[in-house]
């Protein structure tokens, strides 16, 4: 009996030795995902959280302030496409280079994230009441939406987690090939806890020899790889970010900003608006005095420098009214 199971476990072993083993499992599939729409981080790159914006303490009445006037100018019913946008959670735009070149074909995209369930991109109205947009094909999941008027080559693509994807030229026909076969490209980098925040890369600047030669910003931009602003949270100002080519274009650029912020808070007032004293000179602080306290810090190749919002425009903008602004 014990020579028969242990024939029988060589057996069961000899089986085990010349079957295949189990195959692994397939890596899972990835989904559509925004980002594809862009060829990397685009030339301009903008990004605004609406509801971040409506929460803070000290830009929120002035958001919704505008927000209230952009709706009754619009004497709009039904879902449009300030509704979508204002409803969302972050609203992403990106133009590449033959944007902005007129002879070139647009590419440009719009990301609207997490925006409200209980909208439709189908009933989207223009001003005049009509359908944005028409279901003209549906892609591994994705619904691809045609602009019906208004932006020529445009479409709306309808991603998961009521992701929008408003693709513009080049940018449409990536899209149309990246949400069926995802890319996986990285989400673009930018300050994840700004209200709302610009990228801009150095071609922006090279394009104006007005710009680049100037005196007064001409050092700061020559040897620029890139720029970013962020509008911060509550009353910590706007920090602008400079990334240099190297450590030697930064050093300068922090010793040139610097001067630049220093003669600038140190300027006499805007003529007419201070009175003069005994001496003939303007007593009064000038326009740009409240830039006498921005730090400017240096780190490797990039540049800071953190800009206070004016203390009185501060105490101003909780108080923001409808009335204060027309389009």
């Amino acid at each position: 009996m014990i020579r028969v199971l242990i024939v029988a476990l060589f057996a069961l072993v000899a089986a085990c030795s010349v079957h295949p083993s189990a195959p692994a499992s397939s890596p899972r599939a990835l989904e559509a995902q925004w980002q594809d729409v862009f060829d990397g981080t685009p030339e301009l790159f903008a990004i605004i959280r609406p509801q971040a914006m409506k929460r803070d303490a000290v830009y929120g009445a002035l958001f919704k302030s505008v927000l209230r006037v952009a709706q009754a100018e619009s004497e709009m019913t039904g879902v449009t496409a300030l509704e979508a946008a204002e409803g969302s959670e972050e609203i992403l735009i990106g133009i590449r280079p033959s944007d902005i070149d007129a002879a070139a074909e647009q590419d440009a995209a719009i990301v609207l994230r997490h925006v409200p369930a209980n909208l439709d991109p189908e009933k989207m109205l223009d001003p005049s009441g009509r359908p944005l947009f028409r279901l003209v094909a549906e892609r591994a999941n994705v619904q691809e939406l045609l602009a019906q008027r208004g932006v020529q080559n445009a479409s709306i693509f309808v991603l998961a987690d009521r992701t929008w994807v408003i693709a513009i030229g080049r940018a449409r026909d990536r899209a149309r090939l990246a949400f069926v076969s995802p890319l996986g490209r990285p989400v673009p980098k930018i300050d994840p806890g700004a209200l709302a925040a610009l990228r801009l890369d150095a071609s922006t600047f090279r394009r104006s020899p007005r710009l680049t030669e100037s005196a007064a910003f001409g050092p700061l931009v020559r040897h620029l790889n890139s720029m970013s602003i962020a509008l911060s949270p509550g009353k910590g100002g706007v920090v602008a970010t400079l990334a240099y080519r190297d450590e030697d274009a930064s050093a300068l650029a922090e010793l040139h900003a610097k001067r630049l912020v220093r003669e600038l808070a140190q300027s006499e007032a805007v003529r007419g608006e201070a009175q003069p004293s005994e001496k003939g000179k303007s007593n009064a602080p000038g326009r740009w005095a409240w830039l006498k306290d921005t730090p400017i810090t240096r780190e490797s190749n990039v540049v800071r420098m953190r800009i206070a919002v004016p203390l009185r425009l501060l105490e101003e903008l909780p108080n923001a009214k409808p009335s204060d602004f027309t389009f």
